[in-house]
């Protein structure tokens, strides 16, 4: 295992939008963290569809196969691209975190059913392209202790979040939303989370949809704040059966991907392209805020912690204000020291650097796995 005190690692994370690489140059000093340097490199589009192909039930072995290569390389070219414009040499580095691209996470529960996920990008190609060692699929080792693999993070934002004095709760907006309970002065034992259910994914879906592919994103929630809530809408996707399963739980696009949306549209061909986004922005935020309540049972005002890509989304932003109704204040993880597209790359710099040290990188209270795991694995330069 790794002993120096003082290190520097570097996090790779795509996450299931599935929009390009997301990197965070970190150095380690004893139990502190410190984010030197952050880089994003795009999928191109041609990749970028051909990941959600893959990510289909039936994906095709041989697409996967090269995607798995393929996404290696760009992972790797992130990487140095993003140690190159911080002036810090590859040979300062000492390791890498890797996350993968997820194509699919089927966390099941029951008698007889096998839970599994699969994240690419090949590690050895990271490796060897970068020079240095790398650490990646994190998730397996909770699933094979009979977690769901996720969510990983609540560790890692114990890390970066928690504080003495003040309940917190940080809330991750990617393609899949997930929070983190860190009540005052607490340690790791009293930290929860979970999945809470779509962000951006339907966001996404909907955008696309509505510009017959020309557009990706609603940028900022532009097109979002110029809607209303459609009511009828809001209340059936608010009755999706997930709100309602207890922690632990985790959840993606098998769930809330392509096929869900299609239910949404048809069933509500009449709500216009404004009322529709701001409606799913609405669920994103309802969801959230009301799992939330209803799991944690926060007991005062608390700080509730953006971060990741839909932190960006005033629509959103603006329904999570709504919705928490005094329990507590809205601010961007960027406020306390670490931007909100940098969280989840520094995470998994914080997971790989605790496997080199013979550390567990999951909370079984938060993935339901029967115990503390050392996750990962690693490839040699």
């Amino acid at each position: 295992m790794v002993s120096p005190k003082l290190m520097l690692g570097i996090g790779l994370m795509s996450g299931t939008s599935g929009d390009g690489v997301d990197v965070a140059i970190v150095r380690f000093d004893g139990g502190k963290i410190a984010l030197l340097a952050t880089g994003f490199l795009p999928y191109p589009a041609i990749l970028r569809k051909e990941i959600m192909q893959a990510s289909q039930p039936d994906g095709e072995a041989q697409l996967i196969c090269r995607l798995n290569v393929e996404l290696g390389k760009v992972f790797a070219a992130a990487a140095m691209l993003t140690a190159k414009k911080a002036g810090i040499s590859m040979d300062e580095i000492r390791f890498i975190g890797s996350h993968g691209q997820t194509i699919r996470h089927q966390p099941v529960s029951g008698k007889g059913k096998i839970s599994s996920t699969l994240q690419i990008g090949e590690a050895a190609e990271i490796a060897h392209m970068c020079g240095c060692l790398v650490v990646s699929d994190f998730r397996p080792a909770d699933i094979a202790a009979g977690g769901c693999g996720a969510p990983l993070a609540p560790l890692a934002h114990h890390a970066m979040f928690a504080d003495e004095k003040q309940d917190r709760i940080v809330h991750n907006l990617g393609g899949i939303s997930n929070i983190t309970w860190l009540p005052a002065g607490c340690g790791q034992e009293k930290v929860a989370g979970f999945d809470t259910g779509p962000a951006n994914m339907l966001i996404d879906l909907a955008v696309s949809h509505f510009s017959k592919g020309k557009a990706a994103f609603d940028k900022g929630g532009k097109t979002a704040m110029e809607g209303k809530v459609d009511k009828r809408m809001f209340g059936y996707c608010m009755a999706h059966p997930y709100y309602s399963e207890k922690p632990p739980k985790s959840t993606g696009r098998e769930t809330f991907g392509a096929d869900y949306f299609g239910e949404i549209l048809k069933r509500h061909k009449k709500v216009g392209k404004e009322d529709f986004l701001r409606t799913l922005c609405a669920v994103t935020a309802g969801s959230a805020v009301s799992q939330a309540v209803r799991f944690l049972k926060p007991q005062k005002k608390f700080r509730w912690v953006l971060c990741g890509g839909g932190a960006y989304n005033n629509a959103i932003v603006a329904e999570i204000g709504a919705r928490l109704e005094g329990r507590g204040a809205v601010s961007l993880s960027g406020e306390l020291g670490f931007g909100e597209k940098s969280v989840e790359p520094v995470l998994m710099a914080v997971l790989a650097h605790r496997t080199l040290h013979g550390l567990p990188g999951n909370l079984p209270q938060v993935t339901g796995a029967k115990m503390p795991m050392i996750l990962g694995k690693i490839s040699l330069p």
